[in-house]
């Protein structure tokens, strides 16, 4: 084996400084794309809706996964003047996942609303127009994006290392982040 071979190639390898602070920078803006991401209880969901118009927020979508604790919703948010991506997250349950629609609030979501509909078969109560977006309109098989269980992954495989209690849509805690969201991070 050559020498260069040889110094290429890794000896145990030890924990350093740069590790812990590699470790450091799994969180924010850079890393996850979020400057703020909290889970919400399902009936906080359009309360925390309006809250997020009212201080300047757009949404920018609302995507779907199917994991073992059911499904998550979750919901991009940013807004132009200040910019501060926020996610906000909630789970339904599989056997009736029904939630309300928020395009009373952020009429862009109707769109993305149908193609959750579409793809894995959520519910959203009041929708104006709650039909296939995507797929024929005479599909009428299980929604396509449905996985095995055995397939599934849990909260803690997809976000390690992070709390899943929801937050309140009326705590102090909730507001005060939206409102002082990025003010004073660098996001470059």
């Amino acid at each position: 084996m050559s020498e260069e071979n040889q110094e290429s190639k890794p000896e145990g390898k030890q924990k350093t400084a740069s590790d812990k602070s590699e470790k450091k920078e799994k969180t924010g803006p850079t890393y996850t794309g979020y400057d703020l991401d909290y889970f919400l209880a399902p009936q906080d969901l359009l309360k925390a809706m309006r809250k997020m118009d009212e201080t300047g927020y757009h949404l920018e979508d609302i995507t779907c996964l199917d994991i073992q604790e059911g499904f998550q919703l979750v919901y991009h948010l940013d807004r132009y003047h200040q910019p501060g991506r926020v996610g906000l997250r909630v789970i339904i349950p599989k056997e009736n996942p029904k939630i309300p629609t928020i395009s009373g609030i952020f009429p862009g979501a109707a769109w993305h609303e149908r193609e959750c509909y579409d793809f894995f078969g959520i519910q959203f109560k009041n929708h104006p127009n709650l039909t296939h977006l995507l797929l024929d309109a005479e599909f009428d098989e299980p929604p396509p994006l449905l996985k095995e269980d055995s397939a599934r992954k849990d909260l803690q495989q997809i976000c390690p290392d992070r709390e899943y209690t929801p937050i309140s849509a009326d705590s102090e805690e909730f507001m005060q982040a939206i409102r002082n969201c990025s003010k004073s991070k660098n996001r470059s």
